[in-house]
């Protein structure tokens, strides 16, 4: 299969996620930035990535909580509390971590080959709709127990409701 740049995989990849994700999770927002694809649901400081980590060979599938510090701290305390419900859905690769000294993050990696390919886009895509679907009802729980406050960071004028007819063609996005 042929290799395609990062951003074409990453595109690939948000159009097979969608039908990959239980019907009550595909109501996301998105932003493909730089070289990862980002998906939240309630506010961009709290979002889902998948990040294609080329100078390391891996790609990352991650929970990223990247607010204000009380806020990302609040979180990594409540995942921490539930990392054998986290781990026994998605395997015990997946680990938490204060990851800045303002950031934190639940994530696990894998190697991909040389290049990304169509098929790379597919099986990465099933991946991250499974990690999604795993982390995403647990969140929603902890948020309603917990009173987890909103962050009052703003939306990027770059994230976009997923494409219900499809996304751009691989044409538009290789320009």
């Amino acid at each position: 299969m042929a290799a395609m740049r990062v951003r074409d995989f990453l595109y690939l990849a948000l159009e097979e996620l969608e039908p990959a994700l239980p019907l009550d999770l595909r109501n996301f927002q998105w932003s493909v930035r730089f070289s990862f694809l980002q998906v939240h649901y309630w506010y961009p400081a709290v979002h889902y990535e998948l990040w294609p980590q080329k100078r390391t060979g891996r790609i990352e599938f991650g929970l990223h909580f990247e607010g204000e510090r009380e806020h990302n701290l609040r979180w990594l305390q409540l995942l921490a509390e539930s990392m054998i419900e986290v781990q026994a859905a998605l395997g015990r690769e997946v680990e938490i971590e204060e990851w800045t000294p303002v950031w934190t993050r639940l994530h696990y990696t894998l190697p991909y080959g040389d290049d990304l390919t169509e098929a790379d886009a597919a099986e990465y895509a099933r991946r991250f709709a499974g990690f999604i679907a795993a982390l995403q009802p647990l969140l929603t729980q902890l948020r309603e127990d917990f009173a987890v406050p909103e962050s009052p960071l703003t939306r990027s004028p770059r994230m976009r409701a997923p494409a219900r007819r499809g996304l751009p063609s691989s044409r538009w996005l290789s320009a």
